[in-house]
C-alpha cells in the first residue's frame, strides 16, 4: 500500500481540523482494508507470437506469493486457447464468407456493410458472392488490467460487482491477405471481423475442444453492436483436473463438477495489429512499433490497412447512398464510426500508455518480480477505488458508461499532466479524478442559459449555439513522456497532416471554407451538436474527447450527454462526501456512501417508461430507402441522421433520450436510457450449472447480452431482408418476448406542473416549422397570450381516462403523485416519433399504486375521489373553527357584572390566543381523510335516506392555548380542574349561541352540530360534518412540573406526557406539514406507507409519527447543489413510487441497532447536538447494542427542555453565551419511538420492508405497468397467520371496509355500468374504501329525513362494540 501523506496546511487551519482530520483518518483507513480485500493479482503468459513484447511479462507457470491460487489455471488455459487458434487457421487455404453466420430464419449477428447486402440479394449470382481469405496470421496479447503491470485495476468478485473476473486477450488479426482495398469503409472491416469472431467461436466450441475450452458466447463489444467478442467459460473441473486425482475422486467427478466454481473468464476481442512506422532519426534508421514521434528531424511512414488521413473525425467512412444533411451539422462525417475503428488498432498502444504511466511511478522497473508494494501504486489503488465507485452506480461496463480502461487513461492523463502528484494517495488522487471529471465542462453547455441568443431566429439560433458549445467544450490531449500537452498537440504527426490536408483541400478547392484549421479543434466540432434545450436536431452526437498521443483515437466517444451529466453530479456528489459537511452523520458516512451503498439504475430515478423496439420506425442501414409508412417525415427530422455514425441501436437510445429532454424542458432533471451493468449486483452465473452456461445466454448483473454459439438461439436471430432491421434495446429484457427500451425520468416537482409550452413568435418561419416538428400539428397550435404574444404553443388539458383502457388511468392527485404531466408529455412524443405502430400507451412502471390513495379522474369525478380534496376541505373547517374559538373568546369589560370585570360571548374568563393543530389529517397524511357526516353539520355525498350512525375513524386532535394570566391555580389537581372547567364552559357557550343564533349573525354557529362531550381531559363536538377533539394546553402546568425539586415518579411522567402531547406534538406537526408543503409527493408516500403497514398488521405497533419522519429524512436529506451547475443526484423523490421504495430501503437497510436516524429538514440540530445524539446513542445501547429504544429516531424537539422554547427562538440556535452552557448538556432521546415498535415488531417490518423492496424492484425490472403482480407487496399470505398464537375473529356485520383484509385485499380498478345506462363508472380501490366508511356498518346505520331534528344520542362516536371469536 502506499504511504500515508501529511495532512494539507488548509485541513490544519480549518476551525473544525480535528474533526475533519479523524474523518480524514478513517476514510484513509477504511479505503485501505477495501483494497487489500479487492486487489486481485494474476500475470498474464508469454504467447510465443508476442515474445519479444515489452510488455509481456516473462513469468512462468508456478504461482507468484501475492497472485491468486488459481492463476497458473489462466495461464495454462491460454496457452491451449492459443494453440486451438492457430490451429484453426489452417495454412492460409480457409475461405469465410457471411454463411458461417447464418442459422435458420437469419444470422447469429448484425452485418450491416454494402457487400453482405449484395451478397444477401445476390445469392443466384455467382460474381455477387462475398468471400474473403481468413488472415495468415493471429497473435493472443493481453490487453486491460490483465496487461497492466501488477494488473492494475483487476479486481476480485466482490469487487467486481459479484461477477466473475473476466481476463480480456486481444486477438490480433495480421491485415496480410485478410483486409485490403475500402475495407474501412460502408461497415465492411467491421462485417469481416466478425464474421472471423463467430467462425473462431465455432472452432472453439466443438465437441473435442469443450473439455478444454468449456463454453463459448456471443457478446458485445463493451456494448458496442457492431463489434463482437467471444466470452469464454472454462470448464467446472478445470481445477479439479490440473491435480492428481485417485479413483475414489474420479468416482465423485460429476458431483464435484456441481459444486466447482467458476473462477474466471476470457474474453477475446478481435483487433488488428499495429501500423508499423519506419524512422528516420539522425540517419540511422530503426523499426518501431509505437505511432509516437519524437521530434521535428523524424520522418515517418504509415504503414497500414487504412490511411491516416481516413482516421480524420471530419471524414465519412460509412456513406448511404443517399445522405441526408443538415445545415446544423458538420456535413456528413462519421466521427463515431472512424473512431471505432482506431479503437481496433490501439488495443496494445493503450495499454503500454497506461503501464509507461505505472513504470514511471514504481521507480522505473517492468520486472514482476519486484516488490509487491511497487506494483501496488497509488495508481493501482485508485484505479480500484474508481472502479468500485463506478460499479455501485451503474457506471461501469455498459454501452454508454466507463470502461477500466477508460478510467485509467483518464488517471494516465492525470499524471501526466501533475494534476496527480506521485506522493499523492489513494484518496487524494480518487478526490482529483471526482475534482476534474465534475468541474471539466466536456459537452461545452454549462455557459448556455435560457437567456442564450433569445429573439434570434431559429436557424442561426442553433448556429450560434454550436458555436458556442464548440467554444467552450472542454477537449484534452494525453501528454506524451516528457512532453506536455501543447508540446504533444505541435509535435503530433496526426495534426500536421491535418495542416497539410486543409491546405491541399482549399488549394485544391479555391474556396475559403469554414473549416476547422486545427485538427483539435476538428475534434471539438463534429463531436458537437446543436442539440440543446433550444433547438431540434436530428443529428445527436455530442460525446466527451480525449485523445491518445497520437490523436488518431478519442477514448472517451462512447459517453453520451445524458452519462457525462450523470456521471458528473455523481462525481460532485463524492466531494461533498469526502470534504463533508457540518450536518452530516459521525462516523464513517462518507466511505458507506462512495463505496458501499449501491445506487444503480433501477432506483436512481422517479419514473420508468419502456418503448417498445419492435415499434420504432424502421430506418434504411447503408442506401436502403425507407419503407413506406414506417417512419413519418416528423419523425425522421427529429432523430436518425446519425444512423450511419452511432449505429442504429444506438441512434435510437440517443433519440430517444434527447428528444425527450428538449420535450419535457425543466419539467426533468434528467433522462437517461437503462445501460449493462445495472442489474442486481447479488445476482451472479456462478449459480448456473455448466448445460445452461453452455447453452443459455449468461445471467450476471452485468446483464450484457451474451448467446451461446451452441444451443437454441432463435430469440436473437438477425433477419437481414429489404435493407432494413428493428433495433435491439442495449439491455435486454428479462421478458424476451417484448424487448423494451428502458427509460427513466428524474422529475423536477417545482416544474412538473406547467401545462404550456410555447414555442417561437409567428414570424419565426423555420422555428416555427421546427417547433410543430416536434409537437406534432394537432397539437401545436398558433395562440395569442395575455401579453400580446401570438405564438406557437402545447396546452395540455385535464383528460379523463377511459375505462376501456387500464393503462391509461388518470388518477384525481396524479399531478402531485406521479410528476404532474411528465407522463402525458412523454406519452404523446414517444409515440409520435418512435412508437406509431403500437396500440399500448407508454406508462410510468408502478403508476396503479395511487389507486390505493386516490381515486380516477372521470368526467363526474365523485367528492370522495379526491384526496387532496378531501383533505383541504378538513383544513378549511379547521380555519374557520379556529377562527371562530378566537374571536369568540376575546374578551372585553362588562362593568354590569362588576368593576373590570372581562367577559366573552362564549363565555370564558381568558382569551384563546391559538388553536394548533395535531392530527395528521390537518398535514395531508390521512391515508383515509375524514368525510363530512350529516348529523355533524356536514352535507349529505351520497344522497341516500340511509346514512351511517357512526363516524368511522379518530376525532381530529387540536389544541388550544389561553392568554397569560397570574389566574391559574398553583397546584396541579386544581389546574387539572380549572382545565375541566374551560371545556365545560366552551360547550356550553357554544350551545348557548347555538340556542341564541337569531342574535349571532354570521358566527357560523349554525355549523356546529351533533353530540358534544366534556370530559377532565377533551371536549368532542361536530363542526361542519367532522367530529373534532379539543384539549387545552396550560404552559403554566408545564411550569410548576418543571419547578418542582424533588418531583414523584407520577410527576415526572406527567411531565413527560404533557410535553410530548402538547409541545412536541404541535412541533412535530409543524416539522411534518412543512415538509408536505415543500415536497407534494412526500404526504402521498406517507398515506402509501401507511396503507403498507397495516396490510402487514403493524399499523397498531408502529407510531404514525414515526413514518412521518422517515418519510421526512428520504425527502430532506439529499444533496446539496445550489452553487454548482449540476443537478442533485440525490435529489428528493418526486413521485409516489419513488418515494415508496425509498422509504422501504431506509426501514430495511438502516442499521437500527448501531446507527441512530436523525430527521433534521431545516438543519436545526448543530454539529455539536450531532455528536451529542451519538455518543448519548452509544451509551444507552451498550456494548451488545441491545439496549435502548429498538427503532433510535430522532428529530428537532427530541431533547430535554424543549417546553422552554417559546416565541421564535428555534432549536439548535444558540441565542447567547450563557445559553451554550446548557445547550452543551442537552440529553437527546427518543419520544415518539420511546415505546414502540419493539425490538421483533421492527425485525419483522425490517424484513418485510426488504422482501416488498426486492419484489416491487423486480416488477419494475421485469416490466408490464398494468398488471397487478406489485399488489403481493400489499398482503400477507394467509398461510403466515398460522404462526401467532391466538386469532381473534369479528363478526364481518362490524367490519366496515373489507377490502382493507391483510390476505384478500381488494386492490383492482372496477368498471361498472351506470344504472342509468349512461357509460362506465371507474373506481379505485381507495374511492371504495371511503364510501365504504362514510355509510359504515349496516346495523348502525339510520334513516336520514330532511327538516327533521335527531335526538342528540343518535351518532356515536366509533364502533366499539364487537363479536369477539377465539
Amino acid at each position: 500500500m502506499t504511504a500515508a501523506s501529511e495532512p494539507s496546511s488548509e485541513l490544519l487551519d480549518h476551525p473544525n481540523s480535528s474533526s475533519l482530520l479523524g474523518r480524514t483518518n478513517l476514510l484513509r483507513l477504511e479505503t485501505a482494508e477495501l483494497l487489500s480485500e479487492s486487489t486481485l493479482h494474476i500475470h498474464p503468459p508469454v504467447f510465443a507470437s508476442s515474445a519479444s513484447s515489452s510488455t509481456s511479462l516473462a513469468i512462468g507457470e508456478e504461482r507468484a506469493h501475492y497472485e491468486a491460487r488459481w492463476s497458473p489455471l489462466v495461464r495454462k488455459y491460454l496457452h491451449q486457447l492459443n494453440d486451438i487458434i492457430l490451429a484453426s487457421l489452417g495454412e492460409g487455404t480457409t475461405r469465410l464468407s457471411p454463411d458461417i453466420c447464418a442459422v435458420e430464419g437469419g444470422y447469429r449477428i448484425p452485418l450491416q456493410s454494402d457487400k453482405f447486402q449484395k451478397h444477401v440479394h445476390g445469392l443466384a449470382h455467382t460474381e455477387n458472392r462475398w468471400e474473403f481469405p481468413a488472415p495468415k496470421h493471429l497473435a493472443l496479447h493481453p490487453v486491460g488490467s490483465f496487461a497492466h503491470l501488477g494488473n492494475a485495476g483487476l479486481t476480485n468478485r466482490h469487487a467486481n460487482g459479484n461477477n466473475v473476473p473476466v481476463l480480456d486477450v486481444a486477438v490480433l488479426i495480421s491485415e496480410e491477405g485478410f483486409l485490403g482495398g475500402k475495407d474501412y469503409l460502408n461497415g465492411r472491416y467491421f462485417d469481416k471481423r466478425n464474421i472471423l469472431a463467430v467462425y473462431i467461436a465455432k472452432q472453439l466450441s466443438q465437441k473435442k475442444h469443450r473439455s478444454t475450452i468449456g463454453s463459448v458466447h456471443l457478446t458485445n463489444l463493451f456494448g458496442d453492436s457492431r463489434k463482437v467478442a467471444l466470452l469464454l467459460t472454462p470448464p467446472s473441473d478445470i481445477e479439479d483436473r490440473t491435480k492428481k486425482m485417485d479413483k475414489k475422486r474420479k468416482k465423485n467427478n460429476e458431483e464435484q463438477t456441481k459444486n466447482s466454481k467458476v473462477r474466471f473468464r476470457i474474453r477475446l476481442i478481435f483487433g488488428m495489429q499495429q501500423g508499423i512506422s519506419t524512422r528516420k532519426h539522425h540517419g540511422h534508421e530503426y523499426i518501431h512499433s509505437d505511432d509516437d514521434d519524437d521530434d521535428d528531424e523524424e520522418e515517418s511512414k504509415w504503414n497500414c490497412w487504412i490511411p491516416r488521413t481516413r482516421l480524420f473525425p471530419d471524414r465519412s467512412n460509412n456513406r448511404s447512398e443517399k445522405q441526408h444533411t443538415d445545415s446544423f451539422s458538420a456535413d456528413g462525417s462519421t466521427p463515431h464510426y472512424t473512431n471505432s475503428i482506431a479503437e481496433d488498432l490501439h488495443f496494445v498502444s493503450t495499454s503500454r500508455l497506461i503501464t509507461s504511466t505505472l513504470v514511471s511511478l514504481t521507480g522505473g522497473s517492468t520486472s514482476v518480480a519486484s516488490d509487491i508494494n511497487s506494483i501496488s501504486s497509488s495508481f493501482h489503488e485508485t484505479l480500484i477505488l474508481l472502479k468500485v465507485w463506478a460499479l455501485q452506480r451503474g457506471f461501469l461496463r455498459g454501452h454508454d458508461s466507463f470502461t477500466t480502461t477508460t478510467l485509467a487513461v483518464i488517471l494516465v492523463y492525470l499524471y501526466r499532466t501533475k494534476s496527480i502528484g506521485k506522493r499523492m494517495g489513494s484518496m487524494q488522487a480518487f478526490t482529483a479524478f471526482m475534482k476534474f471529471w465534475s468541474e471539466a465542462d466536456w459537452l461545452g453547455e454549462d455557459s448556455l442559459t435560457s437567456d442564450t441568443c433569445v429573439g434570434t431566429p431559429t436557424i442561426k439560433r442553433a448556429e450560434m449555439v454550436l458555436q458556442r458549445k464548440v467554444l467552450k467544450k472542454a477537449a484534452f490531449v494525453i501528454p506524451d513522456e516528457g512532453r506536455n500537452e501543447s508540446q504533444t498537440i505541435d509535435h503530433c504527426e496526426q495534426a500536421r497532416l491535418y495542416l497539410k490536408d486543409v491546405r491541399e483541400s482549399k488549394n485544391c478547392t479555391g474556396t475559403d471554407r469554414a473549416t476547422p484549421k486545427t485538427l483539435l479543434y476538428s475534434y471539438k466540432l463534429h463531436y458537437t451538436s446543436s442539440s440543446s434545450a433550444f433547438t431540434v436536431c436530428n443529428s445527436h452526437h455530442d460525446s466527451p474527447i480525449l485523445l491518445d498521443p497520437t490523436m488518431t483515437i478519442n477514448y472517451l466517444a462512447r459517453l453520451s450527454p445524458s452519462f457525462v451529466r450523470e456521471s458528473r453530479a455523481e462525481a460532485y456528489a463524492a466531494l461533498k462526501y469526502i470534504h463533508g459537511n457540518e450536518h452530516e452523520e459521525v462516523g464513517g458516512g462518507a466511505f458507506r456512501k462512495l463505496f458501499l451503498e449501491t445506487n444503480r439504475f433501477w432506483t436512481r430515478y422517479d419514473a420508468y417508461m419502456r418503448v417498445p423496439m419492435g415499434c420504432v420506425p424502421k430506418l434504411a442501414i447503408l442506401g436502403g430507402k425507407k419503407k413506406k409508412g414506417d417512419v413519418s417525415s416528423s419523425g425522421f427530422r427529429v432523430w436518425g441522421k446519425d444512423v450511419d455514425d452511432l449505429g442504429y441501436n444506438e441512434s435510437v437510445c440517443r433519440g430517444v433520450v434527447e428528444v425527450l429532454s428538449l420535450a419535457l424542458g425543466d419539467r426533468v432533471s434528467a433522462v437517461r436510457a437503462l445501460t449493462c451493468g445495472n442489474g442486481d449486483i447479488q445476482t451472479s452465473s456462478s449459480g448456473q450449472s455448466t448445460d445452461d452456461i453452455a447453452t443459455k445466454c449468461l445471467a450476471d448483473s452485468d446483464q450484457c447480452l451474451a448467446v451461446p454459439i451452441r444451443g437454441n438461439s432463435t430469440n436473437h436471430v438477425h433477419v437481414a431482408e429489404m435493407l432494413i432491421r428493428t433495433p435491439e434495446p442495449p439491455v435486454l429484457s428479462l421478458n424476451q418476448q417484448d424487448q423494451c427500451l428502458v427509460i427513466a425520468l428524474r422529475i423536477n416537482p417545482n416544474a412538473s406542473r406547467r401545462v404550456v409550452d410555447r414555442g417561437p413568435p409567428a414570424e419565426d418561419i423555420e422555428g416555427s416549422a421546427s417547433f410543430v416538428t416536434l409537437w406534432g400539428e394537432k397539437f401545436a397550435q398558433l395562440r395569442r397570450f395575455q401579453d400580446g404574444a401570438i405564438v406557437q404553443a402545447v396546452v395540455w388539458t385535464a383528460t379523463p381516462c377511459d375505462a376501456t383502457r387500464p393503462d391509461n388511468m388518470r388518477f384525481s392527485g396524479d399531478d402531485r403523485s406521479i410528476g404532474g404531466i411528465v407522463e402525458k408529455v412523454a406519452q404523446h412524443i414517444l409515440k409520435l416519433h418512435f412508437a406509431e405502430q403500437t396500440a399500448k400507451l407508454v406508462a410510468f412502471e408502478l403508476r396503479n399504486m395511487v389507486s390505493f390513495i386516490d381515486g380516477v379522474t372521470t368526467e363526474k369525478t365523485s367528492p370522495m375521489s379526491d384526496s387532496l380534496s378531501l383533505h383541504k376541505n378538513v383544513i378549511s373547517a379547521f380555519d374557520t373553527l379556529s377562527d371562530f374559538l378566537r374571536r369568540n373568546t376575546a374578551t372585553t369589560v362588562d362593568n354590569s357584572l362588576g368593576k373590570g370585570k372581562k367577559v366573552s360571548k362564549l363565555g370564558l374568563p381568558l382569551s384563546i390566543d391559538e388553536v394548533e393543530p395535531l392530527s395528521p389529517c390537518l398535514r395531508y397524511a390521512s391515508l383515509f381523510p375524514p368525510v363530512p357526516h350529516p348529523f355533524l353539520g356536514g352535507v349529505d355525498l351520497g344522497d341516500k335516506r340511509q346514512v351511517s350512525g357512526v363516524v368511522d375513524g379518530e376525532p381530529i386532535l387540536i389544541q388550544i392555548r389561553f392568554e397569560g394570566s397570574s389566574r391559574w391555580p398553583t397546584s396541579l389537581n386544581a389546574m387539572v380542574a380549572a382545565k375541566c372547567a374551560m371545556l365545560i364552559q366552551l360547550a356550553e357557550g357554544i350551545q348557548k349561541m347555538k340556542d341564541e343564533r337569531t342574535a349571532s349573525g354570521n358566527d357560523d354557529i349554525d355549523s356546529f352540530d351533533g353530540p358534544m362531550d366534556a370530559t377532565p381531559n377533551h371536549l368532542t363536538l361536530g363542526y361542519r360534518g367532522y367530529s373534532w377533539r379539543i384539549i387545552v394546553r396550560a404552559d403554566q402546568e408545564l411550569r410548576m412540573l418543571k419547578s418542582l425539586k424533588n418531583p414523584t415518579d407520577e410527576a415526572k411522567k406527567l411531565q413527560r406526557s404533557l410535553v410530548n402531547r402538547h409541545v412536541r406534538g404541535s412541533m412535530h406537526h409543524s416539522l411534518i406539514h412543512a415538509v408536505h408543503t415543500r415536497h407534494p409527493s412526500a404526504s402521498a408516500v406517507v398515506r402509501l406507507v401507511s396503507r403498507w403497514i397495516a396490510s402487514h398488521m403493524l399499523s397498531d405497533v408502529i407510531p404514525h409519527g414515526a413514518i412521518e419522519l422517515m418519510v421526512a429524512k428520504i425527502y430532506t436529506d439529499s444533496t446539496d447543489t445550489t452553487d454548482s451547475k449540476l443537478h442533485a443526484v440525490i435529489a428528493p423523490p418526486s413521485t409516489v413510487m419513488s418515494g415508496f421504495l425509498k422509504f422501504l430501503q431506509l426501514l430495511s437497510n438502516h442499521d437500527w441497532a448501531g446507527e441512530p436516524l436523525i430527521v433534521d429538514p431545516q438543519c436545526h440540530i448543530t454539529p455539536h447536538d450531532r455528536s451529542l445524539i451519538y455518543s448519548q446513542f452509544n451509551a444507552i445501547r451498550g456494548p451488545d447494542r441491545s439496549k435502548g429504544p429498538p427503532m433510535y429516531i430522532i428529530s428537532p424537539a427530541d431533547y430535554d427542555g424543549v417546553e422552554e422554547m417559546t416565541g421564535s427562538k428555534v432549536v439548535g440556535i444558540e441565542e447567547s453565551t450563557s445559553h451554550a452552557v446548557a445547550t452543551s448538556n442537552r440529553v437527546w432521546a427518543p419520544t415518539i419511538t420511546a415505546i414502540h415498535p419493539e425490538r421483533v415488531v421492527l425485525t419483522r417490518a425490517s424484513a418485510l420492508a426488504k422482501r416488498a423492496h426486492n419484489h416491487l424492484l423486480s416488477c419494475v425490472m421485469r416490466g408490464g405497468s398494468t398488471n397487478n403482480d406489485w399488489t403481493a407487496a400489499f398482503q400477507e399470505n394467509s398461510a403466515s397467520l398460522t404462526s401467532y398464537s391466538a386469532l381473534l375473529r369479528v363478526d364481518s356485520s362490524f367490519i366496515t371496509d373489507e377490502g382493507c383484509s391483510s390476505t384478500d385485499s381488494d386492490c383492482a380498478i372496477i368498471s361498472t355500468a351506470k344504472s342509468s345506462g349512461q357509460g362506465t363508472q371507474v373506481r379505485s380501490p381507495f374511492e371504495r374504501s371511503i364510501q365504504k366508511r362514510y355509510d359504515g356498518p349496516k346495523e348502525l346505520r339510520k334513516k336520514h329525513y330532511k327538516n327533521l331534528l335527531l335526538e342528540k344520542d343518535t351518532l356515536v362516536s366509533s364502533v366499539v362494540a364487537c363479536r369477539v371469536l377465539i
